[in-house]
């Protein structure tokens, strides 16, 4: 039931992504990086492997760009967030905001990274600079408020699961 929580809101990130940001804030950074994030911190990888797989794969597909960049930035990036969170005391509220930022950042240097190594035209510092300062900055503000969603919908999902659950066993007794 918390695949399809996930898919749904992965869904939404993707149809907001791709119709109402391209249009209002071109650049705005990748809206599935603070999912990816949540996963890392908050899913066993049974449950959030499937999730950044298809992810990377759609957004790959979407972008236009290089083939696979998406899927190795989603998945090195839930790769350092579980790695991180051994060292990390999640409960803090500085720490979340921190390493979401973090995984904004380093998404984002490695799209830059493509764009610049594998770009026809050549780019100027000052150009990737303000587009990176843009994406950080949004990330910083935004990016932490959408894994605190992220983290509240599973815990109604749970408790609805449980409510259910719950009144499904009372039924069995009667």
């Amino acid at each position: 039931m918390i695949v399809v929580f996930h898919f749904i809101i992965w869904l939404f990130l993707i149809v907001f992504q791709t119709t109402v940001l391209v249009s209002v804030a071109a650049n705005f950074y990748d809206l599935l990086a603070p999912l990816v994030v949540y996963l890392g911190v908050n899913q066993q990888p049974r449950k959030a492997i499937p999730v950044i797989l298809f992810s990377g794969l759609v957004m790959d597909g979407l972008s236009g760009g290089v083939f696979g960049v998406y899927l190795t930035a989603y998945l090195w990036m839930y790769v350092g967030v579980r790695w991180a969170i051994q060292f990390l005391h999640m409960g803090n509220f500085i720490l979340l905001p921190l390493l979401v930022t973090a995984g904004i950042v380093f998404e984002s240097l490695v799209l830059a990274f493509c764009a610049v190594v594998l770009g026809s035209s050549s780019w100027s510092v000052e150009f990737i600079f303000s587009i990176l300062s843009g994406q950080i900055f949004w990330g910083f503000f935004t990016g932490p408020c959408l894994v605190l969603f992220f983290i509240y919908g599973h815990k109604a999902i749970e408790r609805a699961k449980k409510s259910v659950t719950s009144y499904r066993d009372v039924l069995r007794m009667h």
